[in-house]
This record gives C-alpha cells, sequence and structure tokens, in this order.
C-alpha cells in the first residue's frame, strides 16, 4: 500500500518589510498628515475670518440702522414744527451743553432736537456728565437727538393700545388742530392735571396726539467683555428712564468708533450748503443748531478678538479723523448721510 506524501502549503520562507520601507511609509504618511493638518488649519482660519467679518457687517448694519432711523424722527412732535409755545407742568427748558443725571432737565431742551460733541471738545465732553463715567468716548464724538416716539399712548387704554405709565416717565402731547396750543410736557402721574388739558376739559379732538417724549445721546463706551485682556467697544445711547433721566444702554457690540458731521442750510433753499464738526465756528449758537439740515455720520466696526499673524495698519478717515490702528484687530468702516425731515 502506497502512503502519499503531504506537502505544505505555507512558504518555506515568510519575508515582512524591511526597516528603509517602514522609513519610507512613516515619512510618506507624515507629509499627508501634514497637508491634511495644513489644509485644516487653513479652513479653520478662513472660518474663523469669515465669522468675525460676518458678525461686524451684523452689528455695523444694525447700529446704522438704529443711527438713522433715529435721525429721521429727530425734531417731530406730533406733526406741530413749532415749540415755542409748549408748556405743561414739566415744561421745556433752554438748551444747554450739559447732561445732568440728577433730573429730567436734559429731556426737556426741545428747542434743540438735534446737538451733537465733538472728540476735540474735552472740555465740553468733561460737562457731559450724563456720559462722563468713563465709558471711552475719547477720540469719538457724541450725537444728541429728541423727538416724540413713534408709538401712540392712552389715559385710559384699551386692548393692545399703549398706557400713559403712572409714573414720571415723560410724555408729550400736541394737536394740530388747536392752533393757539403748541403742545405739552408732563410726567405720567400728571396725566390728569388741567395744566396738560389741551382742550378746556372737553373732549381730545381726533387730532391729539400723546407720546412718550425721546432724547438720546450715542456715543461709544467699552462694552464690559474682553478678549486676551482687551476691552471690547460697543456703541451706547443715553436713553430716558421711568424718571425721565438718562441711563446707558447698549445698542451694538463690537463698534470702535463714531464720528459725525452736520450739515447746515445756511440760505434757507432746503440743500446742504456746507458740512460741519460740532463746536467749530458755524456751530456753537442755538441759531446754527436750527440750520442742521443733515447728518453724515462714520461707523468704525472691530472683531472682538485680536487675529494672529495680522496687522491692521490701514488709515480709516472720518470727517476730521485720521485713526491709523496699528494693531492686529480686523475692522469695517461704514457711512451714511441722512436728511432730517422735521425741520
Amino acid at each position: 500500500m502506497k502512503h502519499l506524501k503531504s506537502t505544505s502549503s505555507h512558504p518555506r520562507h515568510s519575508q515582512g518589510f524591511s526597516i528603509v520601507e517602514m522609513m519610507v511609509a512613516m515619512v510618506i504618511s507624515l507629509i499627508l498628515l501634514a497637508g491634511i493638518a495644513q489644509i485644516f488649519l487653513s479652513s479653520k482660519q478662513s472660518f474663523t475670518i469669515q465669522n468675525t467679518l460676518g458678525r461686524q457687517q451684523e452689528n455695523g448694519r444694525y447700529a446704522s440702522d438704529v443711527l438713522s432711523q433715529d435721525l429721521r424722527r429727530t425734531g417731530y412732535w406730533g406733526g406741530n414744527a413749532d415749540v415755542s409755545g409748549v408748556t405743561g407742568t414739566e415744561p421745556p427748558i433752554a438748551p444747554a451743553a450739559t447732561c445732568n443725571t440728577g433730573d429730567n432737565t436734559w429731556a426737556r431742551m426741545i428747542d434743540r432736537r438735534i446737538f451733537g460733541l465733538n472728540h476735540t471738545e474735552t472740555a465740553a465732553l468733561g460737562a457731559y456728565a450724563c456720559i462722563n463715567d468713563g465709558n471711552g468716548h475719547s477720540s469719538r464724538d457724541v450725537l444728541v437727538m429728541r423727538f416724540a416716539s413713534p408709538w401712540l399712548v392712552f389715559p385710559t387704554p384699551v386692548t393692545n393700545q399703549r398706557p400713559i405709565e403712572n409714573n414720571s416717565r415723560l410724555y408729550i402731547r400736541s394737536s394740530l388742530t388747536i392752533s393757539d396750543e403748541a403742545g405739552r410736557i408732563f410726567k405720567g402721574s400728571d396725566k390728569a392735571s388741567s395744566d396738560n388739558d389741551m382742550n378746556g376739559g372737553a373732549a381730545a379732538p381726533p387730532s391729539e396726539r400723546t407720546s412718550e417724549l425721546i432724547a438720546r445721546a450715542y456715543y461709544i463706551g467699552p462694552s464690559g467683555q474682553t478678549c486676551n485682556g482687551i476691552s471690547v467697544p460697543s456703541l451706547y445711547r443715553e436713553e430716558l428712564d421711568n424718571n425721565g433721566r438718562p441711563v446707558a444702554e447698549e445698542v451694538a457690540y463690537g463698534v470702535d468708533n463714531l464720528q459725525i458731521r452736520y450739515g447746515l442750510d445756511t440760505n434757507g433753499d432746503d440743500s446742504v450748503d456746507v458740512y460741519l464738526d460740532a463746536g467749530s465756528s458755524g456751530l456753537n449758537e442755538d441759531s446754527e443748531w436750527e440750520q442742521v439740515i443733515a447728518v453724515r455720520y462714520w461707523l468704525l466696526t472691530r472683531s472682538e478678538c485680536p487675529e494672529t499673524g495680522y496687522t491692521n495698519n490701514n488709515t480709516y478717515t472720518m470727517g476730521d479723523l485720521a485713526y491709523t490702528p496699528n494693531d492686529s484687530f480686523r475692522r469695517q468702516l461704514y457711512q451714511s448721510v441722512v436728511k432730517l425731515r422735521n425741520i
């Protein structure tokens, strides 16, 4: 009987990668990983830059919209263009370059519907107490506006109507059909006073309008947030509280500078003859502020954090200020001209 000889299917000698082959493979792998890492870092940096620019655009456009809307409302007193006869239990007071925080006098300077302070007016800025609180308005302008709110209020409101609050908030009342009565300014708690009645005790005519008195001062201050220990700036405004006193309110985050120039109609033809900075020759007196019919403003937004490897040595020309930051923050400049509707 024959015996079959068994044979193995495995080779006599098994061979792996040599050291040289392993080293070549590792070098190729490291090159590929380095390339992938570079693509990732580039994509991340590009995303960060685009996100930063997107946030700047959002903040800049919002700030610009808010400023433009208020400028268009400036000087609106319920259709009554003549405020010389306004009385009431809180009558108007003479305009002054002051902003007291302890009373409501700043709000009641309605003869000066628009006003401003230039960043070069160091003494005037120091006297403007409501913003003289360390909020960083150095090298930045201040823009002040006053007007009647676009929303109406009612002594005894029905559904979906705003009530006159029973506190010290300021309101202004006007009527186009009562020619010898220019209007009334009063606190909400004095709404029933006869001194604020415009119709001799009779029912208010349909043309009578009562709304909140608005006074706002826009300026730049620190947001309270920091990045790498550096404060992030914001656009602020002084807004009236329930006592008619100015209080700070943050409007837009990451706004680095605000500059203003005022367009004056010096010959009464309803067109701008010259643009001037606040406090300059030709824009100091009450009669000169009355000639302002347009406002040109510049808003400069800034990224929240500095960007590694980026240097911003651009020069931003904004009115009478040429600003070269020479730092690592990205910025965008917005500018606009707004014609005042209520002259």
